[in-house]
């Protein structure tokens, strides 16, 4: 692990969100911006965050670069289970939902970021990450 994220990162954040359609579904946003592409040969591709880890997606305008982990909160609820007497009926319920353990110790304020640099995988911490509405 590195000791001190890239000069290039810029400030964190991350951002609640609930959808639109009625499913109920909710999570929150991370977004990592890149002051410039100085180094392409580092390429960010995952992030750990709030025990959870998602692959990060690269948005590009013009010479800013954004990347973007999509967490889902993980929903309690038995929507659609089915119970029958039968087994092969039970078999069309969904597999639940369940939480990866992460191999790092982190607050709820920081993230660890995998990231490729000349095809070698590395971390690096980002702390004091802002909570923005």
């Amino acid at each position: 692990m590195d000791k001190n994220a890239p000069s290039i990162i810029g400030e964190a954040y991350v951002e609640s969100w609930t959808s639109e359609d009625g499913s109920g579904d909710s999570g929150y946003n991370l977004y990592i911006p890149m002051h410039s592409q100085e180094n392409k040969d580092m390429l960010l591709d995952s992030v750990y965050f709030r025990n959870q880890i998602v692959k990060l997606d690269r948005k590009s305008e013009d010479s800013n670069i954004l990347y973007v982990g999509v967490f889902k909160n993980f929903k309690k609820s038995n929507d659609d289970i089915i119970m029958s007497s039968n087994p092969l009926d039970e078999m069309a319920n969904k597999l639940p939902n369940v939480p990866q353990k992460i191999p790092f110790k982190i607050e709820d304020t920081e993230c660890i970021v995998s990231y490729k640099f000349k095809g070698d995988t590395r971390y690096f911490k980002i702390e004091n990450i802002k909570e923005k509405s």
